[in-house]
């Protein structure tokens, strides 16, 4: 991912891991998601990266820090995100989960989409920003800052990201649009069908990731409020498995592998994606 355009914030934020004078809280402010997610995974890997000697913006994804950051396994890095709400609960549980001594003398948490935050979630971690823990650090995440609370942007620093996804899907992808329906029928008539076609017509990492990237995008239409559980439970997790896909291709694994997984385990678990049709 290119970041040349927020070189600003990167200027920033390498200065502060050359000197070592990390703040105990972030906001990152970006309206593409897709983007401001890439930044904080690059910032989070370039304070844990084992061959970061210099403490530049800079991960060399292969230690072996920067491989479980990018499988969403590293022991001392903790992500709240949801579809819904984020509740007092779950902050709770991220308490929790931090009073444990760090590994590697570093803990990070990120808190994505903190507008989602409810107002008793707000006000827990509230709390914790404001007697901050040493060797804490915490990654808060938004799109527009307007709606949280003044206090918590206080005892923050904010981070305002301008740059879009290299990815970025376009309205006028026609192909990939139809591609993308055409594997919607045939795995509404059988699986297999859907499965055969979309690895033939997808053979390259350019073809694969411009197809997950679509799927995301397509998810955002399909929340309603007249969702039954189980369908959202549905939605959450195609939506856990292209976010995952995404994730791999990026660490450089094989595309064609990750989409063999991805469709893989939408057979195994009995994923329904017909919600992806919403939005056409």
């Amino acid at each position: 991912m290119d970041f040349s355009k927020d070189s600003i914030a990167v200027k920033s934020l390498t200065n502060t891991l050359k000197t070592n004078k990390l703040s105990h809280a972030y906001l990152i402010v970006g309206e593409d998601s897709l983007y401001s997610d890439e930044f904080i995974l690059q910032f989070v890997k370039a304070i844990f990266c084992l061959k970061n000697k210099d403490k530049d913006f800079f991960s060399c994804e292969e230690c072996k820090n920067c491989k479980s950051i990018n499988h969403d396994n590293y022991i001392d890095f903790y992500k709240i995100s949801s579809n819904t709400s984020i509740k007092k609960e779950d902050i709770q549980i991220l308490k929790s989960d931090l009073s444990v001594k760090s590994f590697y003398g570093k803990k990070i948490y990120w808190i994505k989409d903190i507008e989602k935050m409810t107002e008793q979630a707000a006000n827990s971690i509230l709390k914790f920003l404001e007697e901050p823990e040493e060797n804490i650090i915490a990654i808060l995440s938004c799109k527009n800052s307007s709606s949280i609370l003044p206090t918590i942007i206080s005892r923050c620093q904010q981070v305002k990201l301008v740059g879009k996804s290299e990815n970025k899907i376009t309205e006028d992808n026609k192909e990939l649009e139809e591609i993308f329906f055409e594997f919607l029928d045939k795995n509404s008539k059988k699986i297999h069908l859907g499965n055969i076609y979309l690895l033939e017509k997808l053979k390259t990492k350019e073809d694969i990731v411009p197809f997950f990237l679509y799927a995301s995008e397509k998810i955002s239409y399909s929340y309603g409020a007249d969702l039954s559980l189980l369908e959202i439970e549905n939605i959450s997790n195609v939506q856990e498995k292209i976010l995952s896909a995404i994730s791999d291709i990026n660490s450089n694994v094989s595309a064609i592998l990750v989409l063999e997984k991805f469709l893989f385990s939408i057979v195994v678990d009995g994923n329904n994606l017909e919600f992806l049709r919403r939005g056409r």
